[in-house]
């Protein structure tokens, strides 16, 4: 097999589900003997339509972080460069954008730096909508696009007017849960703790505290920051180590997926790989792999009665909770990491015969 050169473009080194996903590729390949290099730009650059202002935030972030990521064992090497320029990418084979925010220094990096490809996890515009125009662009630059689903294949397609690969999301092989799964009574709940508006955190949060209110469901919570005003009795976890995070999955009987608005949610599928029952709005990796009353119960009008109906009756019933429970799983073997990452690097491979 050809051995290839990869020059991977991110935005900062935050953690964050989608660059665990790109970082776990980037592992893949090095494993595979390809020679891998992640750029991350000290100086960033909004893009054009905010007139190449920088963000000293993130500018700062990237600074100090250097070339440190406490929260992955990474195998490749990783370059904090000045800027995405020619002057400070080498030469490869493939160069690879991870973000509307890199998707144009990449675009307008030289031939000889790679390749190039953009891989798009979500339709990356904000709740305020301000960066629909330079989301949307991005995609109209040329590149060699994939995707994680076929809703924003379809999407992306007709925005770009060209074809677009979709490779979707996985759970690695090694955290998919052994022996048997425990019933718990009262019932325990997990949820990503994430304020952002598009993920239905108020949605989620009203429903919850009525779950614990009438069934005295445990509640565990996990994310990257600390959320002020949850109640004494619910339990969050800042930032929890992988090792506990799985933990965390095999103990919860049901796993709420309360999002308006996701790429995928990886959420979903690590919480299947542990036979956790799915309930949540159709959107993202629910809207991709799962049919309603068979591997998850789905809320098609996302507003929090339906949500809460749903839960309370997977809560209820456990004959239902252990039949989404055992689908799931079975659904989430499908996307093993074993699986997806070898399309992956077919498909990087495909672009350079």
């Amino acid at each position: 097999m050809k051995k290839i050169k990869v020059n991977i473009v991110v935005p900062s080194l935050v953690q964050g589900g989608g660059l665990r996903i790109i970082f776990s590729y980037a592992n893949y390949l090095v494993e595979q003997g390809h020679d891998v290099v992640v750029y991350v730009p000290i100086l960033y650059v909004w893009p054009k339509v905010r007139n190449s202002k920088i963000n000293w935030k993130t500018s700062a972030g990237n600074f100090l972080r250097g070339n440190k990521v406490k929260w992955f064992d990474n195998k490749f090497k990783i370059k904090p460069v000045f800027k995405i320029s020619d002057a400070y990418i080498r030469n490869a084979d493939i160069v690879i954008a991870t973000a509307w925010q890199t998707a144009q220094t990449v675009y307008n990096l030289a031939d000889s730096k790679g390749k190039k490809v953009y891989f798009i996890q979500g339709y990356e515009v904000n709740d305020e909508g301000t960066n629909k125009i330079e989301v949307e662009d991005s995609y109209k630059l040329g590149m060699n696009m994939f995707t994680i689903a076929n809703w924003l294949e379809e999407l992306v397609e007709a925005i770009s007017g060209q074809e677009v690969k979709v490779i979707r999301n996985w759970t690695k092989d090694s955290e998919f849960i052994q022996g048997e799964k425990q019933v718990n009574d009262p019932r325990a709940i997990i949820m990503l703790g994430n304020t952002a508006a598009h993920k239905g955190w108020n949605l989620g949060l009203e429903v919850l505290k009525e779950a614990q209110e009438k069934y005295n469901c445990r509640i565990i919570l996990y994310g990257i920051r600390q959320i002020p005003d949850l109640p004494k009795s619910f339990e969050f976890y800042q930032q929890p180590k992988r090792e506990l995070l799985m933990r965390l999955y095999s103990e919860a009987d049901i796993c709420s997926f309360p999002s308006i608005r996701e790429g995928w949610g990886l959420t979903v599928t690590e919480a299947m790989a542990h036979k956790c029952a799915i309930v949540g709005n159709n959107t993202g990796v629910v809207l991709e792999i799962c049919e309603d009353g068979k591997t998850a119960l789905i809320s098609e009008s996302k507003t929090a009665e339906d949500l809460k109906n749903k839960l309370f009756k997977v809560i209820e019933d456990e004959k239902l909770m252990k039949k989404l429970q055992d689908n799931g799983y079975e659904l989430a073997k499908k996307y093993a990491f074993s699986n997806q990452s070898k399309l992956f690097e077919e498909y990087l491979l495909s672009l350079v015969k």
